[in-house]
Formats: structure tokens, sequence, C-alpha cells
């Protein structure tokens, strides 16, 4: 089969080294992104009581819950219509797409946003009963920036449709992280101590924002259409085909978030916010590595759209492998370092939050699971991506119907530790459903010899030199720092050993462009021609 596209498309072929330029420089967002969220939950537990801390906590889930709402999955058909449209020369419909897009968003984030508002006596009297005074004043705080998080969403979403992830990761990755910490840290330099300086400083970043977004997306939607045909305003079509794709996705967007982050709210209305507070101090290393496999997802997402819009299956196939052994060798090593020191990174946040044998059993369960999910690679977003979005709905509701039975059954008889077990059972099972669903209608498979390969490395250096060490020569905090470097330069000298197995001797490529390493950003919506070429055979080889 040809690998030629006609002259007006945009082929979405396995470049190892673009796609591994792109991973890298949203991998630095990412690392950014942690590391700004790490110092905010540290100066919150730190510097603020924890019943403050804990209505944070559970507010800022509550309004990413009520964002992913307001979304309704439009962020992913944006991604999933501008990359087909982009790819089939169909650049005139952009505009309409972004627009039928952001018009029904802004009205529901504004809905909801006045539902937040009159609602927030009730909120807190029903949910947070022992919260501080001002809570309710900090509800509203949060309604009134919904709608600017909502947009920021559909906005960011264009550059990934068109084929830069630079907006999001600038934007949602770097700046906005970073304005909240350093908002938060003014607000106790100031002396403000008070839910309301708390909640202000934590979402004012959104206001920001929204503005770059949607001054950014119009810039790339002009740079798509330059020398095209002039853009058409939407017609009926447009809003069929792009709500047919998104409804569904509205709803997983919203369980998945509420997987993520309904537990604290649980947590507080059953178990009160100092429970709530330490319960989103356990399982914030578990959202710092999902960064990881998001950074790799929006490099690729555009690409899975653009291969199975041509039916190129094989290659789909070949890059959900090559991109699943990548995650594996990136993640497993973080996971596996968290299930065995779990209890100790726990002193980070402070003594009130060193709750020892908790917390190790927390970081041990949500691993284990995390590890099994890894495996599955970016299973939700092939899934997406081949246009199976009424399934993953589904899928994800089941997945969300058994962490709140279970969370309700577990949290009131083991506390934050019930939380975790109903949490992993949801991943598991939101992981490995559409991992089925694809090998069954598709044929696509995240593993490879490539794969197991990195997983045995991992649990080779990163689980059993620990433990090994503990073993023999005791459980001090020199050995585990010791022991843990002797796993990193082990672990280096395996994954380099083994580079062209795992598809890592794509790195070469970032010497491309006058061999300015440092210039690992991605174009802006140029347009890819990518012929597979020797990196299609390499990777054939090494992947089967």
């Amino acid at each position: 089969m040809s690998t030629e596209a006609p002259a007006h498309q945009a082929t979405y072929g396995v470049d190892r080294g673009r796609i591994m330029r792109t991973g890298i420089f949203n991998l630095v967002g990412a690392g950014v992104s942690a590391v700004a969220g790490l110092a905010l939950t540290v100066v919150v537990t730190r510097g603020f009581a924890a019943d403050v801390a804990g209505v944070l906590f559970s507010l800022t889930s509550v309004f990413l819950i009520l964002s992913a709402a307001a979304v309704l999955g439009a962020e992913t058909g944006v991604v999933y219509l501008l990359a087909q449209q982009r790819v089939t020369g169909a650049t005139d419909r952009i505009g309409a797409t972004v627009r039928v897009a952001a018009a029904p968003v802004a009205a529901a984030s504004i809905v909801l946003a006045a539902g937040l508002w009159f609602a927030a006596p009730w909120f807190v009297a029903s949910t947070l009963p022992d919260a501080p005074s001002g809570t309710v004043a900090a509800v509203r705080v949060f309604a009134v920036f919904l709608p600017a998080s909502a947009l920021t969403s559909v906005f960011l979403a264009v550059g990934r449709g068109l084929g830069t992830t630079r907006p999001l990761v600038l934007v949602d990755r770097v700046l906005r992280p970073g304005m909240q910490l350093v908002g938060t840290a003014a607000v106790l330099a100031a002396g403000l101590t008070g839910s309301v300086a708390l909640a202000l400083a934590w979402v004012l970043p959104y206001a920001l924002g929204v503005v770059i977004a949607l001054a950014w997306s119009v810039r790339l939607q002009r740079g798509a259409v330059r020398g095209g045909p002039r853009p058409q305003p939407p017609v009926r079509e447009d809003w069929t085909r792009f709500w047919r794709y998104s409804t569904p996705r509205a709803g997983t967007g919203l369980a998945q978030l509420a997987l993520q982050r309904l537990d604290v709210v649980l947590i507080a209305a059953l178990r009160g916010p100092v429970e709530a507070a330490l319960y989103t101090a356990a399982t914030r290393f578990l959202v710092i590595g999902q960064l990881g496999g998001q950074s790799l997802a929006t490099a690729v997402q555009h690409r899975f759209s653009g291969l199975l819009a041509q039916d190129r299956h094989d290659e789909a196939n070949q890059m959900y492998k090559m991109t699943t052994t990548w995650l594996i060798t990136l993640m497993w090593p973080f996971y596996l370092l968290w299930a065995i020191f779990g209890a100790q990174l726990m002193a980070v946040f402070g003594d009130g939050y060193a709750a020892g044998a908790t917390a190790g059993q927390v970081g041990v369960v949500l691993s284990l699971a995390m590890l099994v999910a890894t495996a599955c690679g970016m299973v939700s977003t092939v899934q997406e991506m081949a246009g199976n979005t009424g399934v993953a709905f589904f899928q994800t509701m089941l997945a969300l119907a058994v962490n709140v039975v279970l969370d309700l059954i577990l949290i009131p008889r083991l506390g934050i530790l019930g939380a975790a077990l109903g949490w992993a059972a949801a991943l598991l099972l939101k992981n490995l459903l559409p991992l089925v669903q694809l090998q069954v209608r598709h044929q696509l498979s995240p593993l490879c010899r490539a794969g197991f390969i990195a997983m045995g490395s991992a649990v080779g250096c990163f689980a059993a030199i620990p433990l090994a060490a503990r073993a023999v020569l005791g459980d001090h905090v020199l050995v585990d720092l010791a022991a843990v470097l002797v796993a990193v330069v082990a672990y280096a000298a395996l994954v380099w050993y083994n580079r062209q197995t795992l598809q890592l001797a794509g790195l070469r490529g970032l010497r491309r462009r006058g061999g300015k390493a440092a210039r690992a950003t991605e174009p802006e919506s140029e347009p890819e021609s990518l012929s597979l070429g020797d990196a299609a055979v390499s990777g054939e080889k090494t992947l089967r």
C-alpha cells in the first residue's frame, strides 16, 4: 500500500523523531506543571489550617468537575474534526467547527456558574458542614470563573487539532499552575489565611488563560486557512456532525474527571475536610505521574485521528505499540518508587500529613493500579480518535459507578485507604474494557517485545534493587538514597543498551534544524509531510 498522500493532505505517519520532540516538549511542560502543583500542595498544607486546605481541595475538585461538564466534550471534538479537516484539505470548515464548539460551551458554563452561585449555601451545608467561615463566598468565587475555565479548554484544543501543543503546554501547563503557586504564596505572605483569598489565588489565572487561549486560537485558524478556500459560516451539517461525535464525549470527560476528583468530595462529606486534605496529599504523586502520560497523548492524539481517518490501521497500531513502550519506560520507574517510598514522601507535606502506614498503603494500591493502566497505553485516546465515543462513554460511566459504590461502602470503614481501593478498581476497569474493544474491533494492541523489555528493566532496577537493599542493609534514609541512585544508573544503562528495540533512536532527531537541540518546541500548525520510510520498517522489526 502506498504511503503517499495527495498534495493537499497532511500525512500522519510514524515519524519517531518528530513525535519524540513533541513529546519531550510536552513532558517539560508537564514537569513544570507537576512541580508547581506539588509545590502548591506543600504551600497549602504547610501554610494553612487543615480544614481550610481541605475546603480548597474539595472546591477545586467541584470546580473542575463542573468545568468538564460545561465543556460538553467539545475539546475532543475540536481535536478530532480539525485534524480530519486538515488532513483532507477541508480547511474552509475549521472556523465553523470552532464556533459550533464554543457557543454551546459558553452557554452551558454560564448556566452552571449561575446554579453554583445560588446553590452555594445549600452545597456547603450539605457537603461541608464543618467548613470554616467564608466557605460560601469561596464557592461563589469559583462560580464566577467557571466559564473562563470551560472556554479555555475549547480554545486550547484548536492548537492540538491543527498539529501543535504549544498553546496547551504554555498556557495550561506552565502559565496557569505557575500563577496559582505565586498567587497562593503571596496570599500566605500577606497573612490572608481565609478560604476566599485562597480561592481567588487559585482561580484568577483562568481569566488570563482564556484571553491568551482565544487570541492564539484565532491566529492558528488564520494560519491554517491561509492560501486555501475562504472560510465558510457554520451550516446545519457542521452542528450535526460535531455534536453527534462530541455529545457522548461530554459524559465521558465528566466521568473521567469525576474518577480523579470525586473521591476528595466524598471523603470531605463522609469523613470531614481534614481527611480530604490528607487524601489529596497522599494521591498527589499519582496526579504527577499521570501528567507524563498526558504529555505524550497530546503529542499524538491528532496523529491517531489522521491515520484512522485514512484507514491506515497498521501504522496506527505501530504508533500505539511504540508510544506504549515509551510510556512504560518513562512511568513505571516513577510508580514503582512511589509504591516503595510513598510513606516517606508524605513528610514533604508536613508533620500532620505523615500518616505513615495509611499513606503507604494508599501509595501501594494506586501505584500498582497505574502500572497496569500504563501498560494499556493511551487506550482512551486511541478509542476516541477511532470515533468510538459512545462506547467510551458507557465504559467510563461503568467505571465511575463502581468507584462511587466502593467509596460509599469503604470510606466510612477504611477512610482514605477505602477511597484508594475504589479508585484503583475504577482505573483498572476504565483501561481494560477499552483495551479489549480496541483489540477485537480494530485489531489494535499496545504491547510488544519492546514493552516487556521496558517492564522487566523497570522492575529489576526500581523494585528489586531498593527492596534488596532494605532487606540486607536495613530501612534507613541513606540506604534508600543509595539504592535509588544505583537503580537510576542501572536503568539508564539498560535503556541505552536497548535503545533500538525501545524505539528511542529517534532522539537523534533532536539535532534537526541546524543542530539546535534546544529547539525542541514544535512548529505551529505547519503542514506535516511524513514519509514512513525507514522509520516504519525499523519500527515493524523492533515492535513485532
